[in-house]
Formats: C-alpha cells, structure tokens, sequence
C-alpha cells in the first residue's frame, strides 16, 4: 500500500470511532459480569460448583500437605546432609508429579464443561444485547476488558440493561 493511501486509511480509521462516539451510538458490556450476575449464569455457575467441588476438595488437602512438607524443607535445609535434602526434594518432587497426575483429569474436565455452560449462556447474552443495543440505537457495542480499548465512558455501559433483560426471560 503506497503512503497516501496508509495515511488516508489511518485517519479513516481514526475518525469512524469519533464519530460513534459524538453519536453516543457505541456502547459496552462487560460479559464477565453478565455471567456473575445474571440468573442463568449464577445458576450454571453453582451446578458446576455442585459438580466439581467435592471432586476438587481432597486435591485442596495434598495441595496443603506438599506446601508443608515444602516449608519444613526450607526450614530444617542447614540443618541437613546434601543427602538428606536430595532425598526430601525427590519426596516433594515425587509427591507434586503424582498430584498433577490426578489433577489433570478433573482440571481438564472442568475447563471442558465450564466452555459448555459458557456456551449455554452466550446465545441469551447475544439476544439481550442485541435487543438492548437496538433499543438505545446504538451502533457498535465492545466488550469491556478487550485489548484495544483503554478508555470507556461508563454512562455508555449497557450490562446491567442485558442482565436485566436475561433475567426477565430466565425462568
């Protein structure tokens, strides 16, 4: 692309969002809220909490238990033998292997099903939205948090307008 013509494009570019923005027809939401908030994602967010916490709970416990034995090491190391420290680090080492052994599973496992409900939710958020946005004519919405955004007047903010637009369609 010749110079001119990058130029022209930048300020192109440049300009489109200014206008929006004079517009007040650019908004934002914050989907992370929108999960939190709203009554459907509070509700997929306790079933998968139900699902996995007792599932998670002992791995809490063998987390604790090599935390310790990790302290006591550090502790008690100048009071020790090269060999004797060789010896509780392969312990500790050993100890962290075989608990990532059995927590790769169920972590696994939980990202898979948080992407699943995540999925329920967005068709409703994407319907809330739209409505929402048609509603206040706007003409572009940005998820806030979104690289390439630094700046966001939050009278422009719409999330608590689509969470309550979900709820009122959550049974």
């Amino acid at each position: 692309m010749s110079r001119p013509l990058l130029l022209l494009a930048l300020i192109a570019s440049l300009s489109l969002p200014v206008q929006a923005v004079a517009n007040d027809s650019v908004g934002f939401v914050d989907m992370q809220r929108v999960l939190q908030e709203s009554k459907l994602g509070q509700r997929l967010q306790k079933q998968l909490r139900e699902e996995f916490e007792p599932r998670t709970r002992s791995f809490a416990e063998e987390e604790r238990e090599i935390a310790q034995m990790q302290q006591a090491l550090a502790k008690d190391k100048p009071l020790m033998s090269n060999d004797q420290v060789a010896k509780k680090e392969q312990e500790i080492k050993t100890r962290i292997e075989a608990y990532q052994k059995k927590a790769m599973p169920i972590q696994q496992e939980l990202m898979k099903a948080q992407q699943e409900k995540g999925r329920e939710i967005l068709e409703p958020a994407r319907e809330a939205l739209n409505s929402i946005a048609k509603q206040k004519k706007l003409g572009m919405v940005f998820e806030r948090g979104v690289n390439g955004l630094l700046y966001m007047d939050d009278g422009l903010d719409i999330t608590d307008a689509v969470v309550k637009q979900m709820d009122a369609k959550t049974k």
